[in-house]
């Protein structure tokens, strides 16, 4: 007995997904995309590939699934190991008709402190970091004394913005700056100043770098740990080698992203936020990066609220990213003040 004549589908809306299931056979697709390199977002990251390819046609099996994954893991892992400014690329294409598969592959795009603002000093208009000099700074410098008497530092300089006025009001003031196109363009403007300003171009926890040790009343660094240092294993390098710097009873000052009541920063958090240059740090984690070291804590304050008080109204904000930076909204897209992090300036002594 034959079988029983199969009836045609006459459905409309059965017949159109019919024929777009037929469609991936006829379209072609490549591009790249670049994201930044950070382990906690590979769930996200998979699921936004897998959303892409499948927009295309191309809908993966659970091996497929598990390859990309693990492809993703491997490359995110290096690529954070690298620099938290690293992208990754993923370059996808569509396979030749008649087939409906997908090849990818995935390459990283290094990316340094150094080429980050070597970029800003070539695409941005100046004065890079605003025009005036943190009054932090200026108030703790002049507590010190006769400015003739008071050597400073300032660690992570870029283009000056601290440094010069300091020397001009008659401090010793020196400078440290890692960036290479920063540090060019000190070296510059202090010329054209006239001012006796001393550049050490590198990285100052580098034991190389030929900056006099036991030599400085107070050591600075400015907007500097809040972005760029990774872990409170850097921090403590960092802390170690500033300790040989100052002079006993000398006065240590930077800016840090701290965490309000109530917040504890997971990894996530704690990973974009050194790609969004607020890179978070609590209590317990200074504690730790100090520990054994001679340092006592004598000042922790809200940097907004510091400078907004003391910068005159006409100038205010120095730059137009610094409010929302500073009060946590680069890294949490939140109205002004609701962000669980904020910049604060933090003062320890070095005991005597």
């Amino acid at each position: 007995m034959k079988g029983k004549k199969p009836t045609r589908e006459t459905n409309s809306t059965l017949l159109k997904q019919a024929m777009l299931r037929r469609l991936p056979r006829r379209l072609a697709a490549r591009g790249d995309l670049m994201i930044a390199s950070v382990p906690g977002l590979l769930d996200h990251y998979q699921q936004m590939l897998l959303s892409i390819f499948a927009a295309l046609g191309r809908v993966f099996n659970d091996p497929e699934k598990q390859h990309l994954r693990t492809v993703l893991e491997t490359w995110l892992k290096k690529g954070w190991d690298e620099s938290p400014y690293t992208r990754l690329v993923v370059h996808f294409e569509t396979d030749a008709p008649p087939k409906t598969t997908i090849s990818y592959k995935v390459a990283l795009n290094v990316v340094t402190i150094a080429d980050e603002y070597g970029h800003w000093v070539k695409t941005r208009t100046p004065p890079l970091f605003g025009a005036h000099p943190d009054s932090k700074v200026m108030d703790l410098a002049r507590s010190l004394g006769n400015p003739a008497d008071v050597r400073v530092l300032d660690v992570g300089a870029g283009t000056g913005r601290n440094t010069i006025p300091l020397a001009r009001e008659g401090f010793q003031a020196d400078a440290v700056e890692l960036a290479p196109a920063l540090a060019q363009v000190l070296r510059d403007d202090v010329e054209k100043a006239g001012l006796k300003i001393r550049v050490f171009e590198g990285d100052v926890i580098d034991p190389l770098l030929e900056v006099p040790k036991e030599h400085y009343d107070m050591i600075f660094l400015a907007e500097v740990v809040a972005s760029h240092f990774r872990d409170i294993d850097h921090l403590r390098k960092l802390f170690t080698a500033l300790t040989g710097m100052l002079r006993p009873g000398g006065t240590l000052l930077f800016s840090a992203f701290q965490p309000g009541d109530g917040y504890k920063p997971d990894q996530l958090a704690r990973e974009l936020g050194e790609v969004f240059w607020c890179v978070i740090f609590t209590r317990s984690d200074f504690e730790q990066a100090f520990q054994g070291l001679p340092f006592d804590k004598v000042s922790d304050e809200s940097t907004l609220e510091y400078e907004r008080e003391r910068l005159p109204k006409e100038h205010w904000p120095p730059t137009g990213w610094f409010e929302q930076w500073s009060s946590g909204g680069d890294l949490f897209d939140l109205p002004l003040g609701r962000a669980p992090v904020e910049l604060r300036w933090l003062a320890y002594k070095k005991r005597g």
